[in-house]
């Protein structure tokens, strides 16, 4: 079941329908089960997969829990064999390939099927999740619940595919779920459901069509200058309302049962530098990342530049590799730590000459060279193979040709989400004002008129537009 499919809202409205029919004490046992539906109408044979990293976290926190010397040596225990069992679902099958290339062959056999192994969706979320539960644990910022807790936490369906990433002392006194009914948790979570379904649909969708035409096949040799550069921004733009959309699903999903799941984007197309950028784009990652990672790592050094850059640059190949295992992603996770110590490195060039701080020609610069460099580091992440990377970047770059090959609409459209995202904020800033005024209680013309016509607008727009089985970018990951 996607999120953004016809199945997938009927059973939402059956299990909601039923959970707030429910006394308290049966609702953990309602949302676990269709968890576990959900998780399984991709792929049954994986349902154990989560309920075995709940094992591992619950095994170790207890041995962390029990004090001395050995706490340290869980902690360590559990997060490798969490990373081990990472490693061998989504990364195993990229190490022999390179390893073969080499000449390296640990299998002796003429197929691949040897070393062939499925990808279990959302791993890579649950994993993350799990050994933050671990370090939190290990630093005392949460208690060690229950087992059958530790499963739901890590089963719960509106974010175990592509989250939002989720931090225990967030998540976990939610799933009591003693939350009284509220009408406006059912106005908002449908609002979140229906602007994420009009977001992969309408526009990531349809921006996916020439994509996947621009980026597939021999003709990408041939593209150019303008073609390339559309195709970049165009990619940006569909992977932001693709994965945009689907955490919107969540959230909405999550909220009318009354949980509450972190936001993951703040317009990231407005951001002035790139280190902005990564407090607005996919926020769960990068406070996970920041907080889990880069911190420890640097305070070990005291914030001394070498180490700084080299980790920044370090950590980014990392995120880079956590979204795939493959080259393309290992180049645009490393062009970004290029692009944050590029900014680092100017931010202590400023803290001597102010007037760079308050020029705005600098600004727009960092604004412009930010767009641009993100563009840019789109290609090798959607591109499926480097020479495809290379002939696009070619194009970008240094062979300047600027014949449109596409119709029309292709350039009309990709303007068009240019536009709204130039305008969204204001947008949303509108909707917010207004439904303030509206107040907490009582009929308004936006409750009664307004927000029903906006619903049925919009999901008659997702069944004009759908595509029937549409999976979402980021559930690849």
């Amino acid at each position: 079941m996607t999120f953004n499919s016809l199945t997938y809202l009927g059973f939402l409205f059956a299990v909601v329908a039923t959970f707030w029919a429910l006394p308290v004490i049966a609702r953990r046992a309602l949302v676990m089960l269709a968890s576990i539906v959900f998780y399984a109408s991709w792929d049954v044979r994986f349902v154990w997969l989560p309920v075995v990293v709940a094992g591992v976290v619950f095994m170790c926190g207890k041995g962390m829990q029990a004090g001395g010397r050995n706490a340290k040596r869980w902690m360590w225990i559990g997060s490798s064999s969490l990373l081990v069992l990472l490693a061998v679902f989504k990364y195993r099958a990229f190490v022999l390939e390179n390893l073969a290339r080499l000449g390296i062959q640990p299998w002796h056999s003429g197929s691949w099927s040897v070393v062939t192994i499925a990808f279990p969706l959302g791993i890579s979320f649950y994993t993350f999740e799990a050994i933050g539960y671990l370090i939190d644990v290990r630093q005392g910022r949460v208690k060690m619940p229950g087992f059958v807790d530790l499963c739901l936490f890590f089963l719960f369906w509106p974010n175990i595919l592509s989250g939002p990433i989720v931090r225990a002392r967030e998540l976990m006194p939610q799933l009591g779920f003693a939350r009284k009914f509220e009408p406006r948790l059912a106005f908002e979570g449908v609002d979140r459901i229906v602007w994420g379904l009009v977001q992969k649909n309408v526009i990531a969708n349809v921006l996916g069509t020439w994509v996947d035409r621009g980026f597939g096949g021999p003709p990408v040799a041939s593209h150019s200058t303008l073609d390339s550069w559309f195709l970049a921004i165009a990619f940006g733009l569909q992977i932001y309302f693709d994965f945009a959309g689907y955490t919107n699903l969540a959230i909405g999903a999550a909220r009318l049962i009354g949980v509450e799941l972190p936001e993951n984007f703040r317009h990231p197309y407005h951001a002035s530098n790139p280190a902005d950028f990564w407090n607005r784009w996919h926020m769960t990652l990068s406070r996970w990342i920041r907080d889990y990672l880069f911190f420890p790592i640097n305070a070990r050094w005291k914030g001394a530049p070498g180490p700084l850059y080299a980790s920044l640059i370090g950590v980014m190949a990392l995120v880079g590799l956590w979204h795939g295992a493959g080259w393309g992603f290992l180049i645009w996770g490393t062009m970004h730590g290029v692009y944050l110590v590029t900014y680092r490195a100017y931010e202590g060039l400023a803290v001597e000459r102010p007037a760079l701080k308050s020029s705005r020609l600098v600004a727009a610069f960092w604004r412009i060279a930010t767009l641009a460099g993100l563009a840019a580091a789109w290609v090798p992440f959607r591109a499926a193979a480097l020479a495809k990377t290379f002939s696009v970047w070619s194009a970008m770059f240094f062979r300047f040709t600027w014949r449109a090959e596409y119709n029309a609409l292709f350039y009309t459209v990709t303007l068009l989400v240019i536009l709204f995202c130039v305008i969204e904020p204001l947008v949303m800033g509108i909707l917010r004002e207004v439904e303030e005024q509206a107040g907490e209680g009582g009929p308004s013309m936006f409750r009664i008129v307004f927000r029903p016509v906006a619903h049925l607008l919009g999901f008659t727009l997702f069944l004009v537009f759908d595509q029937g089985y549409s999976q979402f970018i980021y559930s690849q990951f």
